[in-house]
């Protein structure tokens, strides 16, 4: 019986032993987490459209978004920023990236962005890999779309290319490419005759010119006139008195049928594909004068040509002449450019005279005739003559 009391004794000293143990390990393992429960923070994550609670001992929105099980990426905008201090109750917004493919210059990179539509992406890609993209580049999306996770995008770089078509001058960038296809991102449609300054396949180069010249061929009907012929008759009146009409000439009408070529609107050839007279034109008959004689009170007067004159008459006692002879009767002033000077000459209504003077208004089919008085040249007057220059 004293035995079975002392074994029970034993075995409640060691399990008070054990639970004083325990007692201390636990009060041991207080002290020891006890300083990272005081800098336990609650905050809040809204992401995906969602809120979601999150207890944390991190002191910045980086380390603590690092440490969650929200499977962030270092490419999403989080706001405040990573570097900001956490307090309690903070609210963090955090916007996803999306994975997205970018081929330029033969390469392939492969990253995640923020950006909401193609062209913000281009931008950020650009200058995270310091692509230098330009706006100009062509790009297998419009700038402007949605940019949805795993969109690949392509760039082809532009050059400047200047382009001169219908009047207008096209002074733009695009990716190089034939010549033809260049013509049709542009909207330009080429005629079967339209003619290009490069050949169609040419590969555009950085600062080529490249020139539209429109070619149109016309048919058309044309109405030209035929001129007529003059038809002269001898006839019984001075030589190189004007020619009197017996009868009235008329043109006639020749229609053609041309092909004309214009290019740019201008005519660089022109062919006649066939012609017919429409109506014939008639010949003008006219009587033309003969004579080179005449007879003038009872002497015959021979002359090489016949002018209709107006003639003035002019007195200047003790003058002379532009030939230097002193002035008297039978000295006419004429134009030398129609008679010359030191011709004689037979003047109705005067005589025979020579042509020794000249006169300021004496110009053309005019001659002024010398009188011996000043009456006898008032006399005269301005009279229609023929003169008969021998």
């Amino acid at each position: 019986m004293l035995g079975q009391t002392r074994i029970r004794v034993m075995t409640l000293v060691r399990r008070f032993g054990k639970v004083k143990l325990a007692l201390a390990g636990l009060a041991f393992l207080a002290l020891l987490i006890t300083p990272f429960l005081l800098q336990l923070k609650s905050i809040e994550v809204e992401i995906d459209g969602q809120v979601k609670s999150v207890r944390t001992i991190f002191s910045t929105v980086g380390g603590a978004l690092e440490h969650t099980r929200l499977g962030i990426y270092p490419e999403d905008a989080v706001v405040p920023s990573r570097e900001t201090r956490l307090s309690q109750g903070m609210v963090i917004h955090v916007t996803r990236s999306v994975p997205v493919k970018l081929s330029v210059d033969g390469k392939t990179y492969e990253g995640r962005t923020v950006a909401a539509t193609v062209g913000e992406a281009l931008k950020d890609l650009s200058e995270r890999y310091q692509l230098d993209l330009k706006e100009v580049d062509e790009v297998n999306y419009p700038r402007t779309d949605t940019l949805p996770a795993g969109t690949e995008l392509a760039v082809r770089r532009s050059i400047p290319v200047k382009v001169q078509a219908d009047g207008k001058e096209y002074d733009t960038y695009m990716a190089p490419r034939p010549v033809a296809e260049a013509l049709a991102k542009l909207n330009l449609t080429l005629g079967a005759l339209d003619k290009v300054s490069l050949p169609l396949d040419h590969i555009l180069e950085p600062n080529d010119r490249v020139q539209v010249v429109r070619v149109v061929e016309k048919i058309e009907q044309i109405k030209t006139e035929i001129p007529y012929q003059t038809v002269a008759q001898p006839a019984n009146f001075p030589v190189g008195l004007p020619d009197k009409v017996v009868k009235r000439g008329a043109n006639g009408v020749q229609e053609q049928t041309i092909k004309l070529v214009l290019e740019d609107g201008k005519e660089v050839d022109r062919q006649v594909l066939a012609q017919r007279v429409a109506l014939a034109p008639v010949n003008q008959v006219v009587s033309r004068g003969t004579q080179t004689s005449i007879s003038r009170g009872g002497t015959v007067v021979n002359f090489k040509r016949a002018y209709q004159m107006r003639a003035t008459a002019y007195c200047e006692p003790g003058g002379r002449t532009a030939t230097g002879t002193p002035v008297r009767w039978g000295i006419v002033a004429v134009d030398p450019r129609v008679i010359p000077l030191g011709s004689k000459v037979y003047v109705e209504g005067y005589g025979q005279a020579e042509a020794l003077d000249v006169g300021g208004a004496i110009k053309g089919n005019k001659i002024d005739v010398y009188m011996d008085s000043e009456e006898a040249a008032r006399s005269w007057g301005v009279r229609s003559v023929i003169v008969y220059v021998q």
